[in-house]
């Protein structure tokens, strides 16, 4: 099997690779997350700012799953992604569904040296991203009206599990979509938001366990984003995740942290 070249995770190469693999951004495989996570308290967050005439842009919006749930309680919502797949799976969801406020739109906000967000000046009420990278916040203020809500829900680097070199190089956690590498998530939002002549307003952190009780799921995790191809095959690789689950699990499975910082931030009236 020739060496795969492994994108950094959550690069545009990583993405583009992600896209030729699975249809649309998700995660392929099932697990049980703990209460009070990130996930739901995002979505609880975004449904509280949410009014009949507002505008929303979302961010990164991969297939358009969260744009299209929002739909129906807001005004209109631009949603963009700069993979050209995911936009063609939103637009052909949004017109199954015959929802007609959305605007899907591909667009790469990190092609240029300065960023600039696909919507007029002080046109938007709410930006909102799931999973989405920060350097939108570049261009809030002249996209958003004054007293706009800015709302990200961004992973945090997990810790990396004992059982990590007991696989192929290539299935490190280190290598993994799960791994951020972006360190303190935190300062970097506080820091995105400094540069843009804003503030923090709230942010909260969530570590929940992850628990996947069938090997196949926790392989599926393993080998997310990357080729079949390229991969040991899960019964080439049965033995090794018996062994960890032997050694590192428990009566429930395997547990791995589900880490998510959630934060908002509004822009003065």
């Amino acid at each position: 099997m020739a060496e795969l070249t492994i994108p950094r995770a959550h690069s545009n190469d990583w993405y583009d690779q992600l896209a030729g693999v699975q249809p649309g951004y998700y995660y392929p495989w099932k697990s049980v997350v703990g209460g009070r996570n990130g996930e739901d308290a995002f979505i609880d967050l975004v449904r509280s700012h949410l009014r009949p005439d507002a505008c929303v842009l979302e961010v990164g919006c991969g297939h358009g799953d969260l744009a299209l749930e929002l739909a129906p309680h807001c005004q209109q919502i631009i949603a963009y992604d700069r993979v050209p797949a995911y936009i063609d799976i939103a637009q052909g969801n949004m017109a199954r569904k015959n929802i007609r406020n959305i605007e899907f739109v591909c667009f790469d906000t990190g092609a240029a040296d300065v960023v600039t967000l696909p919507v007029s000046d002080q046109s938007v009420d709410i930006i909102i991203g799931r999973r989405a990278p920060l350097h939108w916040i570049e261009d809030a203020r002249r996209a958003c009206r004054p007293g706009a809500v800015l709302l990200q829900l961004c992973p945090m680097e997990e810790p990396i599990p004992a059982w990590s070199s007991k696989l192929p190089h290539k299935l490190h956690y280190e290598n993994s979509g799960r791994h951020t590498g972006h360190g303190s998530i935190h300062q970097s939002v506080e820091n995105r938001l400094h540069q843009a002549g804003l503030t923090l307003h709230s942010g909260w952190s969530f570590d929940v366990p992850e628990i996947f009780s069938h090997h196949q799921e926790f392989y599926r995790m393993l080998t997310w984003g990357l080729p079949a191809s390229e991969v040991s095959s899960f019964e080439d690789l049965a033995l090794r995740i018996e062994h960890i689950y032997a050694r590192y699990g428990d009566a429930d499975g395997m547990t791995l942290r589900h880490c998510r910082f959630l934060w908002q931030a509004f822009i003065k009236e």
